[in-house]
């Protein structure tokens, strides 16, 4: 954040004419709300020693582009995907091969080699990798949670006559995915299923505090 501050002070003069630094973009995408409050917050306590130099005139047209700098080159991902079809697995994969700090799973069921595929390649990356399951589906045909556990990565269920249904993952604790999609052959190939994919700041803080209450009750497998 203080290299995108600094940039944004040097180049005063000539940050109306020119296209930001492909750095400075590539760190305010990695942004989440929070920290890009902290940016613009940031961005007023530097313009207050800006008057010394600056006409006022020109310290809000400079905040002002600041502003929209960082509003279009911040993350944003609100996508709905439905199967039978690719669409969703793809989707699914695609977010894995570019998750580079976290995943956190809290998922019925885990069929499809595919997808486990990918979530070693986030293991074998040395992210933290987090799965809450169904204690009853790890003993279906076809189950790669137990290789997964095998490979190393983190993995919790419940203990209860009842379902762990939830379907929803957590990437890079900025994308939230969820809905009726369950990672199986059959989900993809045959069934109606739904996948929503955001990064609204509100709803991901919700499921990760979630999934953080839940991994605090389940039973490590």
């Amino acid at each position: 954040m203080k290299s995108a501050i600094k940039y944004f002070v040097t180049h005063f003069d000539t940050l109306q004419s020119e296209k930001p630094h492909l750095k400075i973009i590539q760190q305010i995408n990695k942004l989440n709300r929070k920290e890009r409050g902290e940016l613009r917050n940031q961005l007023f306590e530097r313009a207050k020693f800006l008057e010394a130099s600056k006409s006022p005139e020109q310290i809000i047209l400079w905040l002002e582009k600041c502003f929209q700098i960082i509003d279009k080159y911040s993350f944003s991902f609100n996508r709905v995907f439905f199967s039978p079809g690719n669409g969703i697995k793809e989707s699914i994969e695609k977010l894995l091969r570019e998750a580079r700090l976290s995943v956190d799973l809290c998922v019925f069921t885990i069929t499809d080699y595919e997808l486990a595929r990918q979530i070693l390649a986030c293991q074998k990356r040395k992210m933290r990798v987090r799965i809450i399951t169904d204690d009853e589906k790890i003993l279906d045909h076809g189950s790669v949670i137990m290789k997964l556990k095998k490979a190393g990565i983190q993995i919790k269920t419940d203990h209860s006559h009842y379902h762990m249904h939830n379907k929803f993952g957590i990437i890079d604790n900025r994308i939230v995915i969820t809905g009726s999609f369950n990672w199986t052959y059959t989900a993809t190939k045959h069934n109606q299923e739904n996948l929503l994919a955001t990064s609204n700041f509100d709803i991901v803080k919700q499921y990760q505090t979630e999934f953080n209450r839940l991994w605090e009750e389940m039973f490590q497998l």
